[in-house]
């Protein structure tokens, strides 16, 4: 089983939790040693499928657990003896007020509903609301837990932001909201349970449809820190309770880090605005130059223009003496030659000196 599971990237014990639900046999503790000294051993073979359970079972490998942040273990380290002291408590007596207040709210709705009921079969309504079921013994262990994962919080300097009864809350460290979530671990469940073990806590609605306890906790801080969600599973060896510190000092450590985070996501937007402003100062640098240029050989233009444009006045009044100053239209013709002579004097780049030239192309 280990080295069967090893190449399916899960622990044996994990392999064998998979056959036992699926009704596999495999070879138990003991086996291939009690085979290899020559001893008699017993192969099971492969029974009929039961109803509900599936004809086959994907299996992933589990990943790697992320090494935990610097911050962090900083953290737990001063949490621990910030915390030391506090436990789960045993009984309700002393529970966190926030807590407390859940008892409060569960009664006063399970009494809404009960008087809403009877009001409603007094007035004949086709439908009432279901009655309120009391909490179960996993509703208050769950209570019992975030009361002592509250309490350490505070106390390790952190504060509740918003706590309500589903589990899902809030805290507020430094400034950040520090998202965790303290609920029953599910599990999709091979054959559906009836009767007690289907009613294994008062806020079925708080659960997705179809999935059963597992029977244990889980807390799990579903804001990310640096690109992780740090989450802790119950089993029967280990519990909620044995994780307290590390738990506390992960929430009292996701302050600084958030805070670190948002720095380097203000320094990163800032480099960003700065890169931003950068490519259009040189976009538009680059557009004046390309105008200026453009300007330049339009006066280059300009001045092979009149050059040529000069030899051809110059014709002109070679031929006026020829042929004579006669009108045309509302002029002279040595009037008409000057017109051009005007027209051809503007296109003169240098007419009013080299710098002139040059603040003509700036502008």
């Amino acid at each position: 089983m280990s080295r069967l599971g090893a190449e399916l990237g899960i622990s044996g014990n994990g392999l064998a939790k998979i056959c036992d639900r699926l009704k596999v046999p495999y070879p138990p503790r003991g086996h291939w040693a009690k085979k290899e000294a020559g001893k008699p051993v017993v192969t099971y073979k492969l029974p009929a499928r039961p109803d509900g359970i599936p004809e086959r079972v994907d299996i992933h490998p589990t990943p790697p657990k992320p090494e935990p942040l610097p911050q962090v273990l900083a953290s737990v380290t001063s949490t621990t003896a910030a915390i030391s002291g506090i436990v789960v408590p045993e009984t309700l007596d002393n529970l966190h007020p926030k807590v407390k207040a859940w008892l409060a709210q569960h009664e006063r709705e399970q009494k809404e509903r009960e008087q809403e009921n009877k009001k409603r079969r007094r007035e004949s309504w086709d439908w009432t609301r279901p009655l309120l079921d009391d909490l179960t013994e996993r509703d208050l262990y769950r209570f019992r837990v975030t009361s002592a994962i509250f309490t350490a919080v505070e106390k390790a300097g952190g504060m509740i932001e918003d706590a309500p009864i589903t589990g899902k809350v809030i805290f507020l460290v430094s400034g950040h909201k520090v998202e965790c979530s303290i609920v029953e671990k599910m599990l999709k469940p091979l054959m559906r349970p009836e009767g007690d073990a289907a009613k294994w806590t008062a806020y079925a609605e708080h659960h997705q449809s179809g999935l059963q306890s597992s029977g244990f906790l889980r807390v799990t801080i579903t804001t990310y820190l640096s690109g992780r969600q740090p989450q802790w599973i119950e089993t029967a060896k280990n519990k909620i309770a044995d994780w307290l510190p590390e738990i506390v000092g992960t929430v009292v450590a996701a302050g600084p880090i958030l805070t670190e985070r948002q720095r380097e996501r203000e320094e990163t937007a800032r480099r960003y605005r700065e890169e931003a402003a950068r490519r259009y100062e040189r976009q538009r640098l680059k557009e004046i130059d390309e105008r200026r240029w453009t300007r330049f050989r339009e006066q280059a233009t300009d001045w092979e223009e009149r050059a040529r444009l000069l030899l051809f006045v110059a014709e002109l009044r070679r031929r006026l003496e020829v042929e004579g100053d006669i009108r045309v239209d509302d002029r002279q013709l040595s009037q008409w030659i000057a017109w051009a002579q005007e027209k051809v004097d503007a296109l003169d780049p240098f007419g009013q000196g080299l710098a002139k030239l040059f603040e003509s192309i700036d502008r």
